[in-house]
């Protein structure tokens, strides 16, 4: 009998947490359509306590309402703005990205495949499973009509240098505005303004040490057509400093399968092969390292850091041979030596040619030339 009046009570309990959900749910829903600053500001502070909760944490519409709240308290102060009246710049920055951040919630769960009596999925002509929506039709206005909006949140952080609000921002300006649901509703931004979205959403997230999702960023930049701001070079650093991440932990092998997973998609980047060659002369030294090193210069003939490591990677093996041979003449290693160097100073002068800053190159050059004076090579 104790069993049954336990089993009673709980469920008691849980209609009692369902009705209470559905309740607050009803109340927000009053709120979020009201264009009181105070009444909206109220909204999303109820509907808090539903992220969370399993009865609403996976409901389309919890976050739609906050959404829809959140665009609502934003669109309110912007007005207020408008008219000269005096607005906190920080709770407007603030609803318009949790706005964002709602909706963008919201949308994949507000995809949901129709069933049959028998559960099984019903199908379209295509044989594909039917989806259907509920507040799609309302959400993907709301996200795509703010986004100048989040654009501008972006600039303005910039320009603050509050990176982690500018990076956010100006991803959600690009994730949206390319998005199929944006161009299904006429939305065209040209590639060389998104181009630029994802750079500045790149360095934002560089100076943040977010360096994977800013070699990312910096990726879809350059496939969009830019080449400004010394793209390349933040690139660069970028994949350098997270395969460097993996190194400082002395993982050599997460540094190996992070550039080769990297390789098997970009064959022909030149950076990848390049710190390919460097990750492998850590781990088993400079001559398994120097054919990936003249990979990156045959893939980029302008890509200064690959002929520098050429040669210096040549200018090493024949360091290498003169250590190895302490008491032997420059004329009997001669032979060995001057091969290795004739190969190296192209390398070496090609990228200085490319970087008249890379110093390092140039006292390789000046070194080898003297080694070769020594041994009557002119």
């Amino acid at each position: 009998m104790k069993k049954v009046i336990l089993f009673v009570a709980c469920a008691s309990m849980m209609a009692s947490s369902a009705m209470a959900q559905m309740s607050l749910v009803k109340d927000v829903a009053k709120l979020a359509a009201s264009s009181k600053v105070e009444e909206l500001q109220s909204a999303l502070d109820k509907i808090q306590p539903a992220f969370t909760n399993p009865e609403t944490a996976n409901d389309a519409q919890t976050w739609f309402l906050a959404g829809k709240a959140a665009f609502g308290l934003y669109d309110k102060l912007f007005a207020n703005k408008s008219l000269g009246q005096q607005v906190d710049a920080a709770l407007m920055e603030k609803a318009l990205t949790q706005g964002f951040e709602y909706l963008q919630k919201a949308l994949p769960l507000d995809s949901v495949k129709e069933t049959n009596k028998d559960g099984s999925f019903k199908l379209d002509k295509d044989g594909t499973p039917k989806i259907k929506t509920k507040f799609s039709k309302d959400i993907i206005p709301l996200l795509t009509g703010h986004i100048t909006d989040i654009a501008q949140i972006g600039n303005d952080a910039l320009g603050a240098e509050n990176w982690a609000t500018a990076a956010s921002a100006f991803g959600k300006y690009a994730d949206i505005a390319s998005s199929p649901f944006a161009k299904a509703q006429g939305i065209q931004v040209a590639d060389s303004i998104m181009g630029q979205v994802r750079f500045f959403q790149g360095y934002s997230q560089y100076n943040l040490k977010d360096f994977l999702n800013a070699y990312n960023s910096f990726n879809m930049a350059r496939k969009l057509g830019y080449t400004e701001n010394n793209i390349v070079d933040f690139a660069t650093s970028s994949l350098a400093n997270h395969v460097q991440s993996f190194i400082d932990k002395q993982d050599y092998a997460g540094a190996n399968a992070f550039v080769d997973n990297a390789l098997s998609g970009e064959q022909n980047n030149a950076t990848l092969w390049d710190i390919k060659g460097f990750v492998t002369e850590l781990v088993t030294g400079i001559n398994d390292a120097l054919p990936f090193y003249k990979k990156s210069t045959e893939l980029d003939a302008n890509y200064a850091n690959g002929f520098f490591d050429a040669g210096r990677c040549l200018y090493l093996q024949a360091n290498q041979i003169i250590e190895d041979n302490p008491s032997a003449t420059n004329a009997q290693l001669k032979d060995k030596l001057v091969p290795i160097y004739s190969e190296a100073l192209p390398y070496l002068e090609k990228a200085v040619a490319l970087d008249a800053n890379n110093t390092k190159a140039q006292q390789v050059i000046d070194d080898i030339k003297y080694k070769l004076e020594l041994m009557g090579v002119k």
